[in-house]
């Protein structure tokens, strides 16, 4: 459980309706570090996902609410296609109809994340990268986070599914 009342359910469905799920178990991840220096970033990604209309069908997977994040992914090798990160990731969620709970958390990890090409989106729902080329970054380790997929091309991504809006910034 994570937070007041948010489940590791209403997280993992969160991301999962947003289409950035994705399992790899190549990727692992280690415990959050205290880093503040991310001027050497390969990656910096910002994402949210808000379903704030009663009676959306994205209600009934996960509740109202939302999740807000944001990760650092460093460089492991020369052509910055791997290595390891920071992410901060928080949700709130409110009571009502529908999978969600109630209350807020906040989840802190030191995730790997890996490039890998692709004709087609991932899912579905995974923002078009317009180069083909996608980032894998694992989940947290206890679980509450779970692994997903983003665009490597720098930009600005908007998502929306059953009534939930995303927003997704790939920025050096």
């Amino acid at each position: 459980m994570i937070g007041h009342g948010l489940t590791r359910r209403h997280v993992t469905a969160t991301l999962v309706a947003l289409g950035l799920a994705g399992a790899s178990s190549v990727l692992g991840a280690g415990s959050a570090r205290a880093a503040s220096d991310y001027s050497g970033a390969a990656y910096q990604v910002e994402l949210s996902l808000n379903c704030t209309k009663p009676g959306a069908p994205c209600q009934n997977i996960f509740g109202l609410g939302g999740i807000w994040g944001w990760i650092a992914l460093m460089p492991g090798d020369a052509t910055k296609t791997w290595g390891t990160g920071n992410a901060q990731i928080a949700e709130c969620g409110h009571a009502g109809a529908g999978g969600g709970g109630a209350g807020a958390g906040h989840e802190s990890y030191d995730p790997s994340w890996q490039v890998f090409e692709s004709a087609t989106p991932p899912s579905p729902t995974t923002p078009k990268d317009p180069n083909n080329r996608y980032i894998l970054i694992a989940g947290s380790p206890d679980g509450q986070v779970a692994p997903f997929i983003v665009p490597a091309t720098y930009g600005h991504y908007s998502v929306s599914f059953m009534g939930a809006f995303g927003q997704e910034q790939v920025a050096p």
